[in-house]
C-alpha cells in the first residue's frame, strides 16, 4: 500500500490512497476577528471524494463544533496552529454516531494560503508511516527554502552593509583631500608674506647704502618674520601629531601655574606696552601638567583676547583652584564672537572675528591653528576648554582640567622639560 500526493487548491495537497483513488478532502476557510485572530473555520468546499465521510461519518461544517458534536483528536486551536505557522499537523480523528461506534481516520491538515486543507485517510499502520516520511519530506522541504531566505536575506544586508562603508570611506577620502586642499592653500599664502619680507629686507641690506637706522629696521623685520614662520611651523608640527599620532604628546612635570600665568602675562604685557592685562589668583595652582605646553594655551587664548578685545579694556586672566580642578579663565570685552561661529571655532583653520573698527590680516593671526591646538592640549591633559560669548557679558575663554594630568595620559619616558 503507498499514499503519493497530487497538488489541488493552489499550494495544497490531495492524498491519493493505495488504490489509486483520492482520500476525502475538505477545505475550511479562516474566519478572523478585527484584529486579524482566527475565530473559526467554515467548510468552504470539497473533493467529490468526500462523499463517503457524508454518507454517516458526518464532519460538522464549523471547527468550532466538532468537540461538542463528538469530533476528537483536532481542536480549533490546532488548526489556528497550522495557519499561523504554516507547519502541518498529522493526528487521528475520531468521529462519532449514533451510538457507541465511530470513524477512526488519519486525519493531515495543512495551510492553504489563508485556509486549512485537510484530509481523511485510513487509520493504517502501512500509510501512517508513508504519511510521516511525506511529511518529514515536506518539514526538511520548508527548512531548505527557510535556510536560502535566510541565506538571501543575509547577503543582502552584507551588501547593504558593505555599501555603507564604501560610502563612509568616500566621505572621508572627500574629507582628506578637502583638508589637504585648504592646508596646502593657507599654508601658501600664509607663509608667502613672512617669506616676501625677509627676501626684501634682505635684498636692501645688500645694496650696503642703506643708513644705519633702515639697516636696523631690515635686520628686525627678518628676524620677526623669522619667528613668525617658525610659529607657523611648530602649529604644523602640532597638527600633525594630533591627526596622525593620536594627539599631542606631553612631558609632564610638577607645575606652579599661577608662575605660568604670570611669565606670560609679562611677556605679552612687554609685546603690547599699550593694553593691560590683569592676573587673578585663587587657591591652590600647583599640579602635574605639561609647563611649555600650557605657556602655548595661556599665550594663545591671552593673545587672541589682546587682538580682538576692545582696547580701551584690559584682558582678565584668572587661574583658581575649583573641586580638585584648575581652571583658567581669558576674558575680554569688545564685540562678540557671531553665534554661527561657536561651534566650529576650536577647528582647524577657523579666525577669531575681530572687533569693529580693528584692520586683521589673517597673516597677523598664523594659520588659524591656535585654538585647534589648545583644545588638543587640553584633551590631552585629561580637561576640556569652552567659550561664552556675548555682547552685555563679553567673551570668556574657560579651561578645566584634573590637577594630575597622569591620571588621563602616561608621561613621557624621557627629556623632560622645563620644570616652573
Amino acid at each position: 500500500m503507498g499514499v503519493c500526493l497530487s497538488s489541488k487548491w493552489g499550494s495544497a495537497w490531495t492524498w491519493t490512497t493505495h488504490a489509486g483513488g483520492l482520500a476525502p478532502c475538505l477545505r475550511f476557510e479562516t474566519v478572523r476577528g478585527t484584529a486579524g485572530e482566527v475565530l473559526d473555520f467554515h467548510q468552504a468546499a470539497r473533493e467529490a471524494s468526500a462523499e463517503p465521510v457524508e454518507l454517516g461519518w458526518v464532519l460538522p461544517a464549523c471547527v468550532s463544533r466538532w468537540e461538542q458534536e463528538g469530533v476528537r483528536g483536532l481542536r480549533l486551536e490546532d488548526c489556528a496552529r497550522v495557519v499561523d505557522t504554516g507547519e502541518p499537523v498529522s493526528v487521528v480523528l475520531r468521529i462519532a454516531r449514533e451510538g457507541s461506534t465511530e470513524a477512526r481516520f488519519r486525519a493531515v491538515g495543512m495551510k492553504a494560503l489563508d485556509a486549512f486543507v485537510l484530509w481523511l485517510l485510513p487509520d493504517d499502520a502501512d500509510d501512517a508511516q508513508a504519511l510521516r516520511e511525506a511529511l518529514e519530506r515536506e518539514r526538511e522541504a520548508r527548512h531548505r527554502a527557510e535556510g536560502a531566505l535566510e541565506h538571501a536575506t543575509a547577503r543582502l544586508a552584507r551588501q547593504a552593509l558593505d555599501g555603507t562603508a564604501r560610502h563612509q570611506a568616500l566621505e572621508r577620502l572627500t574629507e582628506e583631500a578637502e583638508f589637504r586642499e585648504r592646508f596646502i592653500g593657507i599654508l601658501g599664502h600664509d607663509l608667502r608674506n613672512p617669506l616676501n619680507a625677509i627676501a626684501l629686507s634682505a635684498r636692501a641690506m645688500a645694496q650696503r647704502t642703506l643708513p644705519a637706522a633702515q639697516q636696523q629696521q631690515c635686520a628686525q623685520r627678518i628676524e620677526a618674520s623669522a619667528a613668525r614662520m617658525g610659529a607657523m611651523i611648530s602649529d604644523i608640527l602640532d597638527l600633525t601629531r594630533a591627526r596622525l599620532a593620536g594627539g599631542i604628546p606631553l612631558h609632564l612635570g610638577t607645575v606652579c601655574l599661577a608662575i605660568v600665568c604670570r611669565m606670560v602675562v609679562e611677556e605679552l604685557s612687554a609685546a603690547h606696552p599699550g593694553r593691560h592685562i590683569t592676573l587673578d589668583v585663587e587657591g591652590a595652582s600647583e599640579g602635574f601638567w605639561d609647563a611649555d605646553r600650557m605657556v602655548q594655551v595661556l599665550s594663545n587664548l591671552v593673545g587672541n583676547a589682546l587682538e580682538h578685545g576692545a582696547e580701551d579694556a584690559p584682558v582678565r586672566l584668572k587661574c583658581i583652584a575649583v573641586d580638585g580642578e584648575q581652571v583658567l579663565e581669558v576674558h575680554n570685552t569688545g564685540a562678540p564672537i557671531p553665534s554661527q561661529h561657536l561651534e566650529t571655532l576650536f577647528d582647524p583653520f577657523r579666525q577669531v572675528g575681530t572687533a569693529p573698527g580693528k584692520h586683521h590680516r589673517r597673516g597677523a593671526g598664523g594659520l588659524g591653528l591656535g585654538l585647534f591646538i589648545v583644545k588638543q592640549i587640553v584633551q590631552a591633559h585629561g580637561g576640556a576648554v569652552c567659550v561664552s560669548s556675548s555682547e552685555a557679558e563679553g567673551t570668556t575663554f574657560t579651561v578645566k582640567m584634573p590637577r594630575d594630568a597622569r591620571q588621563s595620559q602616561e608621561p613621557a619616558p624621557s627629556g623632560a622639560r622645563r620644570r616652573v
